[in-house]
């Protein structure tokens, strides 16, 4: 579903044809899409992950300077299970320190990955994290105070699977690589030479956007994929671009997971919005044998108070050719390949809400951007904007929450402009309002990002069940990585 909101300022415009068409470089012959090396880390190995620099053909024959967890750029995927524990070995390999975040895992602040667990270089981080919370596509990325924008820009990011015996009961794709695809979606400019371009210092308000949509590293590839159903795990690891997500065809398909896990059920979608930092698992029916393009469209060329998004997007649709988005991966049905074709359950799973007395606490959170200061901390000398959260920036050295360990309570959050994804550590949470209206169906199930803006408040309902100590607190903050870099964040206990 694509709900309505303002973007910061018009000036996203300017990528207009550099988001609707494709680059030079695109026009390249068609790449398969790559994978990434899947590690089982439910069985008490350790897993290996080497933080290093590296390169990366973006296509082929050119050669573009990168970061990469084991690999020359992005992560391995790590599949791991409910009740289970997840051995991992980092060694940072870096001349700058790195932090790496578990997103999306339910984890003591000690092994959560925050900023004040950053890896020095040279040394290493082992923690064990004890995998109890249900199915869900999560990821890890970097966390570095001020830093994060860069390196996860240049790599440092990859997927976590869990599993549990509930999913594995239900009729749905589950053949990694084949008939279930980790796509994990980001935006990348590159000079002449096809090296990165990227700066914290230049970032507008809206945060970094690149001008090319790359899918796990690679320029509009192609997947072969069996002619049946095929389960994506999509992920929006941009920096800071919403997207439009659909297909060219226009051919529905049914979202059955978000961040946190199952929807209660199916829910039929032609088009969705994707934050930065949130997961949807989507099933598409290729039965019909033909392909199907996967369009990742960029929120920000739609004026929502002219015509609405879903408008301006089906009328781009059905618009002039030469104008018309191109895919960002193209799926291509083989009949030869084994193929998932049992109906999608009606039930996925159970999801209880606290009834209201349960509720026991209220907190508000106000996102703003005001004119630059000279920036904060590590964010320092970037004086376009300060970015706070309540008034105030992040600071290492303060706590800015104390919450109550198994208490549910209400967090009411809002943006002084614009629109913001709002994501808080440690938890998956229910939506109660989004920008002042009721969620959507496919946004009832658990999150752990919320999209907010300036219209009205966003509400969700929370409880911490594990600790993070105030030399290891959790934070919330915004998931345009250049906002939460240049200072909106925050820190809380859980005791």
């Amino acid at each position: 579903m694509i709900h309505s909101r303002r973007r910061f300022l018009a000036g996203g415009a300017a990528l207009l044809a550099a988001g609707y068409l494709q680059t030079a470089w695109a026009k390249a012959a068609p790449r398969r899409l790559p994978i990434p090396r899947l590690v089982d880390g439910s069985d008490g190995a350790p897993v290996d992950l080497q933080i290093r620099p590296g390169h990366w053909s973006f296509l082929p024959g050119v050669k573009t300077p990168t970061l990469g967890f084991s690999q020359g750029y992005l992560g391995p995927t790590i599949r791991t299970r409910q009740n289970s524990e997840l051995h991992l070995r980092y060694h940072n390999g870096l001349a700058e320190s790195v932090a790496v975040h578990g997103h999306g895992l339910h984890v003591p602040g000690d092994v959560d990955g925050g900023p004040q667990l950053a890896i020095a270089p040279g040394e290493g981080w082992q923690p064990t994290l004890s995998i109890v919370q249900p199915a869900a596509t999560c990821w890890y990325h970097s966390h570095t105070h001020g830093r994060t924008g860069d390196q996860v820009y240049r790599g440092l990011a990859g997927m976590i699977i869990i599993d549990d015996a509930m999913t594995d009961s239900l009729a749905l794709p589950r053949r990694y690589g084949v008939d279930d695809l980790p796509v994990i979606i980001q935006d990348r400019t590159f000079d002449a030479a096809g090296r990165l371009v990227y700066s914290l210092m230049d970032a507008d308000e809206d945060g970094w956007l690149g001008e090319t949509v790359v899918i796990n590293g690679a320029i509009a590839p192609v997947a072969t994929v069996p002619a049946g159903k095929v389960r994506l795990r999509l992920l929006n690891g941009a920096n800071a671009r919403f997207y439009i997500v659909a297909f060219a065809d226009g051919r529905p398909f049914h979202k059955i997971a978000s961040d946190g896990g199952l929807l209660a059920a199916p829910v039929p979608l032609t088009e969705m919005e994707m934050a930065p930092g949130e997961r949807c698992e989507i099933v598409v029916d290729l039965s019909d044998g033909q392909p199907a393009e996967l369009l990742t469209v960029f929120e920000d060329q739609f004026d929502d108070d002219d015509e609405g998004f879903v408008s301006g997007f089906r009328n781009l649709l059905a618009g002039p050719v030469d104008r018309r988005p191109q895919p960002a991966l193209t799926l291509q049905p083989d009949p030869g390949l084994p193929a998932h074709r049992a109906p999608l359950p009606a039930s996925l799973a159970t999801i209880t809400r606290p009834k209201a007395h349960e509720i026991a606490r209220t907190r508000d959170f106000i996102l703003a951007m005001q004119p630059g200061k000279g920036g904060h901390g590590a964010h320092g000398g970037h004086a376009a904007m300060d970015m706070t959260i309540n008034g105030a920036a992040m600071d290492m050295n303060v706590i800015n929450e104390r919450v109550e360990r198994g208490v549910w309570e209400r967090w009411r959050i809002k943006a002084d402009q614009g629109a913001h994804p709002f994501h808080v550590h440690g938890c998956s949470f229910l939506i109660d309002a989004m920008e002042g209206d009721v969620a959507p169906p496919d946004q009832r199930g658990w999150k752990d990002v919320v999209v907010l803006d300036d219209d009205d408040w966003s509400e969700i309902v929370v409880r911490f069940d594990h600790p993070a100590s105030a030399k290891f607190p959790y934070m919330y903050h915004c998931h345009i990585l250049e906002h939460e870099d240049r200072g909106m964040m925050g820190q809380f206990t859980v005791s």
